[in-house]
């Protein structure tokens, strides 16, 4: 971990909302780089989606950190000569709008590329800049059904099901990021533009790249990988446990005082346990609540399977080691509010506020050349919001 900025003096533009193109531009600032984001007068849509401080939901808080707010109506006369003149002293523009939306508004890779030749311009979509389906929406949820995913998350009731936080949205902004920071690898002085396509649906199938590799060699739906792994009730809450080795079910039977399940014929190899693993499920059901969470852990534990106890977000944070690493420093988040920020792998424990609507909409004007007056008469017309 290190407290270095690698990317400060870099220049971001943001002009995307949501979850996923924000990631990427939060991951811009905390790696050190000036984040513009430029936002419609009523806000990022993602601002009032859940609680949080003011304006300022979670979500939105977590992805805008460290940013600074233009809240501009992009439709409104001399707009995107703001736009234009702010990207052309940037490194990186990031948008999401849905393909074709960013050339109509005039901010689209061409006309920036015109203004700034070595922009690396991220376009964040759900579904890809070509293709039949590309001018399709796409949510997290969607990405989720799209992909397989849901497919393969079946659960005791067999049922396809979300795993229910933004997971699709959280990795497509990395990947963005990713993808941005090797672009702009090397010589800045013979960068030239790169227009980088980044989409949910794509992000969603590269994070279970396995299982579809799978599907391609079996000709079919893969099985589970390794079971019984999963969640069981115990007497007093809920346990998780998996297996690596065929070594591991041996030393679970021995854990639950059940040594001749270990040589049961139904469950010898992993391939017969997935094969039987409804009358398994029963009997691990059955045993696993007859003793307390605490009991069960230690007992596996003991015998070298890994297992956990199924926290809660509470009882993780209250976790020695999760407070021994660092993991979620509280930090002030907004003004005024705290909350723990959960740090980026690999980073010191670092954040800073995330913005108010329009913060910094007439400071980012000046330097885009508007004068006072053009500022005010901007504002009195509500095609710019400044805070109070």
């Amino acid at each position: 971990m290190y407290d270095l900025r690698p990317l400060e003096g870099l220049r971001v533009l943001d002009l995307s909302q949501g979850i996923a193109g924000p990631h990427c531009g939060g991951l811009f600032a905390e790696y050190g780089a000036r984040v513009v984001k430029i936002e419609p007068p009523t806000g990022d849509w993602m601002r009032p989606l859940g609680p949080g401080y003011g304006d300022r939901s979670a979500a939105f808080i977590y992805y805008n950190r460290g940013k600074e707010s233009l809240a501009l109506d992009l439709k409104a006369d001399g707009a995107i000569d703001v736009v234009r003149q702010l990207a052309a002293n940037s490194d990186v523009l990031i948008e999401n709008n849905r393909p074709g939306v960013s050339d109509r508004l005039g901010f689209g890779f061409e006309a920036i590329k015109a203004v700034q030749p070595g922009i690396v311009y991220v376009s964040v979509s759900g579904l890809g800049q070509s293709g039949p389906d590309a001018r399709k929406p796409l949510s997290d949820t969607v990405a989720q059904a799209y992909s397989g995913m849901m497919m393969i998350n079946r659960g005791r009731a067999d049922v396809p099901a979300k795993i229910d936080t933004t997971i699709i949205d959280a990795i497509t902004g990395l990947y963005a990021f990713q993808s941005a920071t090797m672009a702009l690898w090397g010589n800045p002085e013979r960068r030239q533009a790169k227009h980088i396509d980044v989409s949910l649906a794509q992000a969603a199938a590269a994070i279970q790249g396995p299982k579809i590799l799978e599907y391609g060699i079996i000709g079919g739906m893969p099985i589970k990988l390794n079971p019984p792994a999963g969640s069981y009730q115990t007497s007093d809450g809920w346990l998780a446990m998996t297996l690596v080795r065929e070594a591991d079910w041996v030393a679970i039977c021995k854990a639950i005082s059940r040594d001749g399940h270990a040589t049961d014929q139904r469950f010898a190899t992993f391939a017969d346990r997935a094969a039987n693993i409804v009358e398994l499920t029963a009997v691990l059901d059955e045993v696993l609540r007859s003793r307390s969470t605490a009991e069960w852990f230690e007992r596996l534990t003991a015998e070298g399977v890994l297992a956990s106890p199924i926290h809660d977000y509470g009882a993780w944070l209250e976790q020695p080691q999760t407070q021994a690493t660092d993991a979620a420093p509280v930090f002030p988040v907004a003004d005024p509010g705290e909350g723990p920020v959960v740090r980026t792998p690999g980073r010191t424990s670092y954040t800073t506020l995330s913005p108010a609507l329009g913060q910094h909409s007439r400071a980012l004007l000046g330097e885009a050349g508007i004068n006072e007056s053009q500022i005010d008469n901007l504002i009195a017309k509500g095609a710019v919001i400044v805070s109070a």
